[in-house]
């Protein structure tokens, strides 16, 4: 067990799965923050390889977290990591970090495709000190293809590919999504399955792998059932006119008499059943899934009109215990009070310093018989020394690199 003021966690029970594993992680800002998060809280030894000048952007981008002058958003991922300040434009700090992955079980970085290649770090050079490598490049649109070295943020991926079109009804503009899609499922998800499978690869046949995360592909991959419609068909829905999107009458989002909203998705038939009876309105058992548009229209329109009738709380009374598929259209704060979200410890104090912790979302699924405490977030270049030590690095050489402004001071 590891004291939680080192910035790793403590566990007990059985080792975390990935207890052993160590991860140098050359990313910045969301999609590889979270990436990284993920593989230190399943038990990776995750060192953050930041620049000396400021390290990781959100460190200090607001909105920042009371006097601590920390950026929430770097505290929200990167809890239980070790951080390192390494120049790697200089010609010893990129020895130094080459001499750090011949040891390294993952590098993950998120630069544009070519940036590693120009600094004598790629994937091949790094590949021939340790065959083993399992090396994650994350990046708007991959490693080839036309716009590779575009520049992008994650509402420019769901722009092309096509989920900012749909998050809209009708002919509505298109609103922001209300998270980082293409960051965190098309990037930082798609990132940790490939080096997942990679790392079970690794343990058939010994080889490590390259693993090419493109958050533009991953956002796509959100939609598998539009995309199959659209590519099957030739005809692709309008907003809002999928039958996930909008279009039946037992699948679609209400307003209440209190101007609240509620979700109903009794898409298979006892469930459509059980709500008409609990509403007492056989008459809309027929009116599951018209299949004639208008008649959908007047079904959506009849089940409009009922829920109008009853504030939220009160629908929530009748249908929230029933076998219906019902439930709130809770904003985030609501969601944070519900008695289940907070029985089954979907938040997580982690440590910041001087007694202080900060609240964040658990972002791992529960392993049976493995338990973790939050380690708190590293300060810029804290485990330097540290790191260079395991490495092997004496007294000597690591005096040589600060006097070379390989290495901090």
């Amino acid at each position: 067990m590891k004291d939680t003021d080192t910035g790793v966690s403590s566990r007990s029970q059985r080792q975390p799965p990935l207890a052993g594993v160590r991860v140098l992680d050359l990313t910045r800002l969301l999609p590889g923050g979270y990436a990284s998060q993920m593989l230190a809280d399943l038990g990776a030894d995750v060192i953050k390889v930041e620049d000396l000048r400021g390290g990781d952007y959100s460190r200090d981008m607001p909105p920042l977290f009371d006097e601590m002058g920390m950026g929430i958003y770097y505290l929200a991922t990167n809890r239980s990591k070790r951080s390192i300040a390494l120049d790697l434009k200089n010609l010893l700090g990129a020895a130094t970090f080459r001499r750090l992955a011949a040891q390294a079980d993952v590098v993950l970085e998120s630069f544009r495709p070519g940036v590693m290649d120009r600094l004598g770090l790629g994937y091949e050079t790094l590949r021939q000190d340790n065959p083993r490598l399992i090396y994650c490049a994350i990046s708007g649109y991959g490693q080839d293809g036309p716009y590779r070295l575009r520049a992008g943020h994650d509402l420019n991926y769901a722009g092309y590919g096509g989920l900012v079109h749909h998050n809209r009804r009708g002919n509505a503009p298109p609103v922001m999504p209300a998270t980082q899609f293409n960051d965190v499922a098309g990037g930082a998800l798609m990132a940790v399955i490939g080096i997942l499978a990679a790392l079970i690869g690794r343990a058939q046949d010994g080889a490590g792998r390259f693993v090419d995360a493109a958050m533009l592909e991953g956002g796509m991959a959100l939609m598998p059932l539009l995309a199959a419609i659209t590519l099957n068909t030739g005809q692709e829905p309008a907003p809002g006119e999928a039958p996930l999107q909008g279009a039946l009458p037992c699948y679609n989002i209400y307003e209440t008499s209190d101007g609240k909203y509620v979700t109903l998705a009794a898409l298979e038939p006892q469930f459509w059943a059980n709500f008409c009876r609990l509403v007492d309105r056989p008459d809309l058992l027929p009116l599951h899934m018209p299949v004639d548009a208008d008649e959908r229209q007047r079904a959506i329109s009849e089940v409009r009109d009922l829920f109008i009738t009853r504030t939220r709380d009160e629908w929530l009374a009748l249908l929230a215990d029933e076998d219906v598929c019902f439930g709130p259209v809770n904003s985030l704060a609501e969601a944070f009070a519900d008695p289940h979200i907070q029985g089954r410890g979907m938040v997580e104090d982690v440590p910041v310093g001087a007694g202080r912790t900060f609240q964040a979302l658990r972002l791992i699924p529960r392993l049976s018989d493995v338990a973790t405490t939050p380690g708190r977030p590293p300060a810029l270049g804290e485990h330097t020394i540290a790191v260079l030590h395991e490495a092997g690095f004496s007294d000597e050489e690591i005096t040589e690199l600060q006097q070379a402004g390989a290495i901090p001071l």
